[in-house]
């Protein structure tokens, strides 16, 4: 979470030899010196109590509400029930030194614009950022906190990368790989979930006699980055049988720290793209992220022929995004149209 700003306060200043009062980026002179630090509280105690607004009792117009509180109440209200609160608090971080002192009003379409020159990195980065503005802005509206919403500009959403691996490549990245990594990739490309999905799941929610995976823990909330659950295809509840016979031929006490099906050294791993990175290197790849295996996954899935609905069902995803980015790979893409040209030419 962004840092809290430091209250009002008095600063001894060498150079002037007197007390002044600090306020965030703004410095007062109270005229006192050394011996009369009484006074520059007294002095102090002035300041706050001019400064002071009175505490609000209804919804507050944009211009007398900041930014930065508009934040501080999305990430204590709501950072605490996200998955992924680290997420959340990143975002607010980038956010906060550009829009923190500002008012609601301020946000507006030159100013977002302002704040990707700022921000000096990708648009679709910034507007990440900005899309956790605008929630927070909406939620202080539902609240009664802001008297009405604000529309937030966010950059043009950059075109999706149509990059995913081929079996040759797979399997050149599996051999290269390390242990840990290659059950990642095993993991992904026959489930099609997201690196965080797969290196939080624990051997608790593999059902091997059932033939299914739970990668969502009993009762951790549903969110957008869907996780679900699938039923093991052949291939993969292979590995996943194979990696369990090791688990239980391993002496007990080990066994029983090896609460996670992704492990290295015994440890759950946090991130995985350094490995992938490694193992892409050593196999002669580019571009190779574990976004790139789920991407890999569902790609491969509609070229070998599954429908929208099943494919959307499988991999946890909406039919929206199938037919977006991954239909175009299907060989039944288009097909019925074809057909019905293809008679009516006869």
């Amino acid at each position: 979470m962004p840092r809290p700003r430091k209250p009002a306060r008095l600063y001894w200043r060498k150079d002037e030899q007197q007390w002044v009062i600090r306020d965030g980026n703004t410095q007062k002179r109270t005229g006192f010196g050394a011996r009369e630090s009484g006074k520059a509280e007294d002095a102090l105690a002035e300041y706050l109590k001019a400064k002071a607004v009175p505490e609000r009792t209804g919804p507050a117009n944009p211009a007398d509400l900041t930014v930065g509180e508009v934040l501080a109440k999305y990430a204590d209200d709501y950072g605490p029930s996200m998955d992924a609160p680290a997420t959340l608090a990143y975002s607010i971080s980038a956010l906060a030194p550009f829009w923190a002192d500002l008012t609601c009003d301020a946000v507006k379409e030159s100013t977002c614009r302002r704040y990707l020159t700022h921000r000096d990195r990708a648009p679709g980065t910034v507007r990440r950022e900005l899309g956790v503005l605008q929630a927070a802005i909406n939620y202080a509206h539902r609240e009664g906190v802001l008297v009405h919403p604000i529309k937030v500009k966010l950059p043009e959403a950059g075109a999706i990368r149509d990059r995913w691996l081929t079996r040759d490549e797979l399997a050149m990245l599996l051999r290269a790989a390390a242990p840990h990594v290659r059950r990642f990739i095993l993991l992904s490309f026959y489930s099609g979930r997201r690196a965080s999905a797969i290196l939080e799941l624990t051997w608790a929610r593999v059902d091997l006699n059932a033939g299914v995976i739970r990668f969502r823990e009993d009762g951790q909330r549903e969110t957008n980055k869907r996780r679900g659950r699938i039923t093991m295809p052949r291939q993969l509840r292979n590995h996943v049988a194979r990696w369990r016979a090791e688990l239980d031929a391993m002496p007990r006490r080990s066994a029983a720290r090896q609460t996670h099906v992704v492990m290295f050294r015994g440890k759950t791993v946090a991130n995985i793209k350094k490995g992938i990175a490694r193992a892409a290197e050593r196999a002669g790849l580019d571009d190779v992220t574990p976004h790139v295996l789920k991407h890999t996954a569902i790609t491969h899935a509609v070229m070998n022929g599954l429908g929208i609905e099943d494919a959307a069902e499988y991999f946890d995803t909406s039919p929206a995004t199938i037919r977006e980015h991954y239909w175009h790979h299907s060989p039944h893409q288009q097909a019925a149209a074809v057909q019905v040209i293809e008679r009516r030419g006869r």
